[in-house]
């Protein structure tokens, strides 16, 4: 299932495939993660803990409710990829992060982006996550 926002100028979208067999161990979990800020593409797998990723979820819907905080997913080793979401008082929700193309076809690529968003993209995208995260709680 994908979990996606999708903005005028900001898109993300989430795809997660959790090893079940593997949940014992720290890296669990791959997140696919599709971004295209601004024109800036990128489309890049994350190896994570699924018990991790239920944590970002759920800093993710408190930063909804009291616009305070960081939500922050990111591999544990390699590239140190990673997405991370903050809050101001006044609604704008700043996503930024480094995305890496680990070497694929035999090259690095790597896309470092910043953008925001009103904080009304955010209870759907949460409320879905959320829903996925249960299992794993």
């Amino acid at each position: 299932m994908k979990y996606s926002i999708e903005s005028t100028n900001f898109d993300v979208c989430l795809q997660l495939k959790v090893f079940e067999a593997d949940i014992k161990y720290s890296s669990n979990t791959i997140l696919t993660i599709s971004v295209s800020s601004d024109g800036f593409c990128a489309n890049t797998d994350m190896d994570i803990d699924i018990k991790e990723f239920v944590t970002f979820v759920d800093t993710l819907s408190s930063l909804y409710t009291t616009l305070n905080g960081i939500a922050i997913i990111q591999e544990p080793y390699g590239e140190r990829q990673f997405i991370e979401f903050s809050a101001d008082r006044s609604g704008h929700i700043g996503i930024r992060g480094k995305l890496s193309s680990n070497g694929r076809g035999g090259f690095d690529q790597e896309l470092s982006f910043e953008n925001s968003i009103d904080q009304t993209y955010l209870p759907d995208f949460i409320n879905n996550l959320s829903s996925l995260c249960t299992k794993y709680r």
